[in-house]
C-alpha cells in the first residue's frame, strides 16, 4: 500500500513539474524548428511544446489579440517590431535568421541550370507562391519576378499559397507545376534525399531580406519554459540546426 502511495505521489509530483508552452511559427521554420524543439525536450522531458505554424502575417494578429500563444517566430521582423511596439511582445525583437528563396518543382522536366527560364517554360500551366499579402516569402517571390520583370507575364498562372508550406505542398501534389519557396523546405530529409532534391537558389539582391524575428508574447511573459526555450534557440546547437535547414544566422545584429 505504501509503494503504490509513494508511486501515485511521484506521478502527480511529475505532472504538477511539467510544462506547457504554445509556440506559433512561420511555415518555412517547419523542419528546422521540430529538430530544435526534439533537442530541447531531451532535457525537459516531463514538459509539453504545441507547435502551430502557418504565415507570419496572420500570426501576427492573432498575437494581437490576445491568442494563448507563449512564442512567436515570424518570417518578418518588422511584425515583430510592431507586436513590440504594442506591448503584444514583452521581450526586444530579436533577429533570428535570414531566409532565402529557391524555385523547385517535381515535374522531369525542370532544370535546376535555367534558373528562372523554368517560370516561362512552356510545360508550365501552374506557378506557386505564397499570398504577398500576409506571407512574406510571397511578399519577397513577388518582388524577385518583379525584378525579373515577369509577374505581370506569370501573373494569369500564378496560383497562391496560405503560407509558404502549403505552397510547397501545391508542387509536391503537382497542383502547381512549378514555384518559389523557402531553401529551408527544399533542404528537408523527405525533399533532400529524393530525386527532385534539385533547386535553384534565388539572387538574394533581387529582393528585400527575408528578415526573421521573434519574441516572448505577453500571454508567455509569466511562463518560464517560453524563457528556456527563448534561450535554448540562442544556443550554438541550435542555431547549427538552423543553417543546416540553409537560414543565415546573424553574429552581432539583434
Amino acid at each position: 500500500m505504501l509503494k503504490r502511495t509513494v508511486i501515485v505521489m511521484a506521478l502527480v509530483w511529475s505532472v504538477l513539474q511539467s510544462g506547457e508552452l504554445t509556440i506559433f511559427a512561420a511555415s518555412d521554420l517547419k523542419f528546422a524548428l521540430d529538430t530544435i524543439r526534439a533537442d530541447f525536450l531531451k532535457t525537459h522531458p516531463n514538459d509539453n511544446i504545441r507547435m502551430i505554424y502557418g504565415s507570419s502575417g496572420k500570426g501576427k494578429v492573432q498575437v494581437a489579440n490576445g491568442a494563448p500563444y507563449d512564442l512567436y517566430f515570424s518570417a518578418n521582423m518588422e511584425y515583430v517590431e510592431a507586436l513590440y511596439k504594442n506591448d503584444d511582445i514583452v521581450t526586444e525583437p530579436k533577429l533570428y535568421a535570414i531566409g532565402r528563396l529557391v524555385i523547385w518543382s517535381m515535374r522531369n522536366e525542370f532544370d535546376a541550370s535555367k534558373g528562372f527560364a523554368n517560370l516561362t517554360a512552356p510545360w508550365v500551366e501552374k506557378v506557386a507562391i505564397a499570398n504577398p499579402t500576409h506571407a512574406p516569402y510571397g511578399e519577397k517571390a513577388k518582388q524577385a519576378l518583379e525584378s525579373k520583370h515577369l509577374y505581370e507575364t506569370l501573373k494569369p498562372k500564378i496560383v497562391l499559397g496560405e503560407n509558404i508550406s502549403q505552397t510547397a505542398n501545391f508542387i509536391k501534389i503537382k497542383a502547381a507545376d512549378v514555384g518559389i519557396i523557402a531553401l529551408s523546405l527544399v533542404l528537408a530529409p523527405t525533399v533532400a534525399k529524393s530525386k527532385h532534391a534539385a533547386y535553384y537558389l534565388i539572387d538574394d539582391s533581387l529582393h528585400e531580406p527575408l528578415r526573421q524575428g521573434y519574441g516572448i508574447t505577453k500571454y508567455g511573459a509569466k511562463n518560464p519554459l517560453a524563457k528556456a526555450f527563448y534561450d535554448f534557440f540562442q544556443t550554438p546547437k541550435a542555431q547549427q540546426i538552423m543553417k543546416r535547414y540553409g537560414f543565415s544566422v546573424p553574429k552581432s545584429e539583434k
